[in-house]
């Protein structure tokens, strides 16, 4: 799969815009629907602990979704692609969501023989 390259919104102008203009803004919440799911499957499979939306014009400033919030998120965008009819999208977006929640597996170290222990070799 190819890298994703992150999405620059573009605001003019951007000085004096409050955060309740930007969030109006029709083209951020289009913005946002359709780059919640690829950020989050890149983050996920890149184990990030956070997922990049989109840069907010060429400022170096992005909009992410921490790792906590990704399931939030994706519900959401669930509840959006059904009022949309979108139901391969939402489809989709569960088996995502089933993959983030699996629990991690941890490989044990094998401690037999002594390996993996921690010895004090300091001289008293």
């Amino acid at each position: 799969m190819a890298k994703r390259v992150i999405p620059r919104a573009m605001f003019q102008p951007l000085e004096g815009l409050t955060m309740a203009e930007l969030c109006d803004t029709e083209s951020l919440v289009n913005l946002t629907k359709q780059e919640t799911y690829p950020a989050i499957e890149e983050a996920f499979n890149n184990k990030k602990t956070f997922a990049t939306l989109f840069e907010i014009n060429v400022t170096g400033y992005y909009i992410d979704i921490p790792k906590r919030s990704w399931v939030d998120a994706l519900e959401e965008l669930i509840k959006y692609n059904l009022t949309e009819e979108k139901f391969e999208e939402c489809t989709k977006i569960k088996q995502l969501i089933d993959k983030i929640r699996q629990p991690i597996k941890v490989k044990p170290k094998n401690i037999a023989d002594g390996e993996g222990t921690i010895r004090d070799t300091a001289s008293n």
